[in-house]
């Protein structure tokens, strides 16, 4: 145990340390207007060579040191929360391989050499899903995997594509003329993301164990393909596909939103609210604005990690029950956990001045200067409006006094090693957004729109907390749910997606290998011409066959001694 304790230390310590360094050095990369690549010629063929490359600027350094904390404090986080673990030697050097998987993908600018961590984050976090092996995990982790591999399919394909190029450094490009390759790469990056269709995985990997989620689904696995597609952005900004995945990216939120406030499972709701901010980032991406879209990545990915560790200790502290429905009181029992809680869901929700409001609050007031679609922006007002929703809908179920609750002598904020290792990231998911504006933003620019566009997020918002509150209050006092319909049964399964895109798209396969089978392989297929040239056969051989018996034989051989006979006779 105290040598375990050592590594986790020292694993931490690790982690710290290259996260100062990493972000001590964005500062001056971003300050002198400075990039450097560092290149290992493997081999060379035919004037295409494959080369392991490093990639150094103020981007892939600020991501870096934000995984590296974040790393650190999850760290510190599984030492509580894997307590009663048989096999935490092998839980933590999953995560560091995961990590270094995670630390490859950042500083590569090399197709080749970014694959290697591309493939790493998809294996690693498929072993992470299902590590307590049973059914659920299994069949998660299934989805997760395949899920992703659509994405690493296009990968190759880009890779196969760039090879006329002479070289797979995706950095140097200034443009590409093969139209497949935009749509390649958002198609890896929708994958990795979670875009619709691909979005079923994400819920399903909350299977997984909380400081799992905390880390993979938060900060570094989801938004893989939200920094792949920011990486290739200068060959895609022109391309048509931009305006697909602004539809996909607007439908990802609505779609999330509103099956988070039909949701019950704490961990689940939080995955979609994960989905639902992944699509907003696409959605400025594909509106152009690649550098709003990393410093939203950034901000959410510290209060969304935080979350993830709260909720992970509000199920610890429930006898393990994810259902938020039996999360009660704990404002009296766990304070500090509370006050933890319910700050990062304020900043989720994008609340003035903290960290998440922002990133978000200049996204969206920038995409409604920007787009003209008055359909997707009401879609876009609808998704603000259900984060909002569910967030408050959580916060009342956890800080309010129900009776739906159950023993309550376990909860308390006792464990000192948990509020260590969310402080850090509690403070950096209040402070990050306004220090991260000033640091890596700035602008003598400053957007100016209309009254109605400025407002009109802020004006949703505080609409939706004014219809939502009267409706959990009376919930509450009325201390009962809403009754499960068709809609809420649908609705909390993401319109029925997970199905969709598992046992529909196999049950229609297997339909369509079991038809062709009948009519193909066991029908045209071996009547023509395989069957018919075996029965061909088989008439003329047996017609030789016939001719060939003993009675013909005889006969063959009375005729030759009567024709003898006669001819000597003559």
């Amino acid at each position: 145990m105290t040598l375990m304790n050592n590594f986790y230390k020292i694993f931490c310590a690790l982690t710290a340390a290259l996260m100062i360094s990493a972000l001590i050095a964005s500062f001056l990369f971003i300050y002198e207007a400075k990039t450097i690549i560092l290149d290992w010629e493997i081999i060379c063929f035919n004037s295409s060579s494959a080369v392991m490359s490093v990639l150094f600027d103020w981007m892939s350094l600020v991501f870096l040191s934000t995984v590296m904390l974040i790393t650190a404090s999850i760290c510190i986080f599984s030492s509580y929360y894997m307590k009663g673990e048989t096999n935490k030697t092998r839980f933590i050097s999953l995560l560091m391989l995961f990590v270094a998987s995670m630390v490859c993908l950042i500083m590569s600018p090399n197709l080749v050499s970014l694959l290697l961590g591309w493939d790493g984050l998809g294996l690693t976090s498929y072993v992470l899903v299902v590590y307590y092996q049973n059914e659920s995990s299994c069949n998660a982790g299934m989805l997760t995997i395949l899920s992703n591999r659509v994405g690493d399919v296009a990968i190759l394909m880009t890779i196969a594509i760039l090879s006329y190029t002479g070289s797979w450094n995706f950095f140097c490009l200034d443009k590409v003329n093969h139209f497949m390759i935009p749509f390649f790469i958002l198609l890896a990056g929708a994958t990795k993301s979670a875009q619709i269709p691909f979005s079923a995985w994400l819920p399903a990997a909350m299977a997984a164990p909380t400081p799992v989620s905390a880390l993979v689904h938060s900060s570094t696995l989801v938004t893989a393909g939200v920094y792949l597609i920011i990486r290739f952005f200068h060959i895609l900004e022109k391309s048509v596909f931009l305006q697909v995945l602004l539809v996909v990216s607007i439908m990802t939120m609505f779609m999330a939103g509103w099956g988070a406030n039909f949701e019950t499972d704490l961990k689940k709701i939080v995955a979609l609210s994960t989905l639902s901010q992944l699509g907003l980032m696409m959605m400025v991406l594909s509106m152009g604005m690649k550098n709003i879209a990393f410093f939203h990545m950034i901000s959410h990915a510290m209060f969304k990690s935080t979350l993830f560790m709260a909720a992970g200790v509000m199920i610890h502290m429930s006898q393990s029950t994810q259902d938020s429905r039996f999360m009660s009181s704990m404002t009296s029992s766990s304070p500090t956990l509370m006050v933890m809680f319910s700050v990062m869901n304020l900043s989720l929700l994008g609340f003035p001045f903290l960290s998440g409001f922002f990133s978000k609050d200049l996204a969206l007031e920038l995409t409604f200067s920007e787009l003209h679609n008055s359909l997707l922006q009401v879609l876009i007002l609808m998704a603000t409006g259900m984060t909002v929703a569910y967030s408050l809908r959580v916060m009342f179920l956890a800080m309010t006094s129900a009776m739906s609750t159950k023993v309550v002598h376990s909860l308390e904020d006792s464990d000192k090693t948990v509020i260590t290792s969310m402080m850090t990231l509690f403070i950096m998911g209040i402070m990050v957004g306004y220090l991260f504006s000033w640091l890596f933003m700035w602008s003598a620019h400053a957007p100016v729109m209309p009254t109605l566009n400025k407002y009109s997020v802020l004006t949703v918002m505080f609409a939706s907390s004014a219809l939502i509150i009267p409706f959990l209050t009376q919930q509450i006092l009325n201390n009962s749910s809403p009754k499960s319909t068709l809609l809420t049964t649908s609705s909390s399964k993401m319109l029925n997606l997970p199905f969709l895109s598992t046992k529909y798209l196999i049950k229609s396969s297997l339909t369509v290998g079991r038809v062709s089978f009948q009519l193909m392989d066991k029908g045209w297929l071996e009547a023509y011409p395989p069957k018919k040239v075996t029965l061909m056969f088989g008439y003329y051989s047996q017609l030789i066959q016939k001719s060939q018996s003993t009675v013909l034989v005889s006969a063959y051989l009375i005729t030759f001694i009567l024709l003898a006979m006669a001819a000597l006779a003559f």
